[in-house]
């Protein structure tokens, strides 16, 4: 068995700390340093992890055992869900009472506005009203749509930020999700409020409102076929244009990695493609769109640890965004979109992921970091095992030098510094030492991994 030692990367004392970590704060974060404690240039290329791999390029999954673990995502695990096969009518009074839910939840903490200003209980009342939900039936035919533009998918309907600490801006306790051009919704609920238009829908990862103006209505046969295309284009970048002339000089939006677009054909340099729009009545028009070949392919990628690693450190370096803010990615967004790329369909919650494919080990509380540290040793291989922790989930890279790494979607560390601790933002994605954080007061990730799977 390998000794486990990765003490020699590690400044001592370091805390690693993400978004959810419920630590007060003294301090201003500061700014991470370029090159991360722990981590040194060699190891910010995805070569240098496939180097380390025993089998790179052995297909992990068939198209048709990956169409399996869509499956079993959607109709055991009930977390991802197609939108043109849920059954209809819907429940009115489970919808209704979603809604409210959230809305208790959010009124049941202190919130702030931006501003700084508490959130009162007439922000609430005010919405509540609006929202008219004694107007929402015992059933509900749903009506069907298209996201046609990059939009925040919101836990009530408005685009105030409403914030858990007094002139925040990172973290909006609002926002859901973020919707792609493209994504299939099923519209439940339609209201206007202070004259802005919002619907509640239905997204095949998450439900929430979204302005309505960003969704163009459809019957159930034109999702349908946009949803389920003969031919597709995957994004395997970051971000990608979307133009509306071939010369590529009429920009239309952007998508994020692992969009598909239904393909109209391919020409020297773009991809054409079937992109959503509406008409002045809000309803669906599909018009043609060009992508370039460089940001994306025809089809999806074979599963390959090779093709996981070099897809997850196309976004090393993208900019953290809480469900999507800002047009960036999360940590359980960042997974999610590497896998797109080669078809699976992650559902888009972290605890949700880690309960996807073949469980490796769970780990109690106050399992030794060593026990932890062979299981990976000896088991996990980088680019397809998820490593879990309370509220976060990482992509296992290898080991260096005996000491295990991930790359993932992060917010920040600590260090001691006399009784209090200073806090350093990194706030993108990140290759990281697991032993990060080894001796501080909330352990390191190893000490606070839950689970490991491999998603086979």
């Amino acid at each position: 068995m390998k000794r486990y030692n990765c003490q020699c990367f590690m400044a001592i004392g370091l805390t690693f700390l993400l978004f959810f970590s419920a630590c007060s704060q003294s301090r201003q974060p500061l700014a991470a340093p370029t090159l991360l404690p722990g981590t040194d240039r060699d190891m910010l290329t995805p070569g240098y992890w496939i180097c380390r791999h025993p089998s790179p390029d052995t297909l992990v999954l068939s198209d048709y055992q990956i169409s399996a673990l869509n499956r079993y995502i959607e109709t055991e695990l009930k977390t991802v869900q197609d939108i043109t096969q849920i059954p209809v009518p819907l429940s009115g009074k489970d919808i209704s009472k979603a809604i409210q839910k959230e809305i208790d939840r959010q009124r049941g903490g202190t919130r702030y506005f931006s501003t700084g200003l508490s959130v009162t209980s007439d922000f609430y009342d005010h919405m509540v009203r609006d929202m008219n939900l004694s107007f929402v039936g015992a059933d509900i035919f749903p009506t069907y749509g298209l996201v046609i533009r990059f939009s925040d998918q919101r836990l009530l309907p408005t685009a105030r930020s409403l914030y858990t600490q007094p002139l925040s801006t990172d973290f909006d306790e609002i926002q859901n999700n973020a919707l792609d051009l493209g994504t299939s919704v099923m519209i439940l609920h339609q209201i206007q409020i202070q004259g802005e238009k919002w619907s509640y829908v239905v997204a095949p990862d998450s439900s929430g409102w979204v302005e309505t103006r960003n969704i163009a209505r459809c019957s159930a046969e034109a999702l349908e076929e946009f949803v389920h295309p003969d031919r597709l284009v995957v994004i395997t970048r970051p971000k990608a244009d979307v133009y509306l002339n071939p010369e590529l000089t009429e920009c239309n939006a952007f998508v994020q990695m692992g969009v598909r677009l239904p393909m109209v054909q391919s020409a020297e340099d773009v991809f054409q493609v079937l992109i959503p729009a509406s008409d002045e009545q809000g309803y669906l028009v599909k018009r043609n769109g060009y992508v370039r070949k460089a940001q994306a392919r025809e089809g999806y990628l074979p599963y390959t640890a090779r093709n996981i690693l070099q897809q997850a450190f196309e976004m090393l370096n993208a900019l953290y965004g809480w469900g999507g803010m800002f047009g960036e990615q999360d940590c359980s967004r960042f997974v999610q979109q590497v896998f797109a790329t080669v078809g699976i369909m992650l559902p888009r919650n972290s605890l949700d992921q880690a309960a996807v494919g073949k469980l490796l080990a769970e780990f109690a509380a106050g399992t030794p970091a060593e026990k932890k540290a062979a299981v990976l040793s000896g088991q996990a291989v980088g680019g397809t095992a998820l490593l879990y922790l309370k509220g976060h989930i990482m992509l296992y890279l290898g080991e260096s030098e005996y000491c295990p790494y991930v790359i993932h979607d992060t917010w920040s560390y600590r260090v001691p510094d006399g009784q209090q601790e200073l806090t350093y933002k990194i706030g993108r994605v990140s290759v990281t030492s697991l032993d990060l954080g080894k001796g501080s007061h909330n352990g390191s990730l190893l000490d606070r991994l839950k689970s490991v799977r491999v998603l086979q």
